[in-house]
């Protein structure tokens, strides 16, 4: 895989672009960060400070100049081509295919530019909304990890 990090993506409706401390608020805003703003830029600064290492990969979501969302891969592999994605969107702004449409953009980012090898993401079992957005990305359904995550609320 190519040490290539987190490049500008432009999709028919989206922006996907590495975060900056200035998106702490909107992100906590449309709860894709579940803290405080404090908490919030603490944690964008970390992720800016993440963006130089060379297999970081890590976008936000903007619609219409608004963040709506982002996506980061993880569990990255370089020397065996793979990642995972997790991503999460606003609730207003779901269900109208943005998911979709930017997670689209970034697998074919990682496969074309990048040169990774294989992408995959961990749905939970109830998650049907997130194990469609998959579906519409040509991922398929290749198991099922008994306990293999642990919620925060013991679940």
């Amino acid at each position: 895989m190519k040490p290539i990090g987190a490049k500008t993506i432009n999709t028919e409706r989206l922006v996907l672009r590495a975060p900056q401390l200035s998106d702490a608020e909107a992100l906590v805003h449309i709860k894709s960060l579940t803290m405080s703003v404090n908490e919030a830029h603490i944690t964008i600064k970390k992720i800016v400070e993440e963006l130089s290492h060379p297999f970081v990969y890590h976008w936000v979501i903007m619609l219409d100049g608004n963040v709506i969302g982002r996506i980061k891969a993880w569990d990255v592999n370089p020397y065996n081509g793979y990642l995972q994605f997790g991503y999460d969107i606003g609730e207003e702004y779901r269900c109208c295919g943005y998911m979709s449409e930017a997670l689209q953009a970034v697998i074919r980012f990682m496969m074309m530019e990048a040169d990774a090898n294989r992408v995959f993401c961990s749905v939970r079992a109830g998650n049907i909304a997130s194990r469609r957005v998959c579906e519409k990305c040509g991922m398929i359904l290749e198991g099922t990890l008994r306990q293999h995550y642990a919620r925060q609320d013991g679940s």
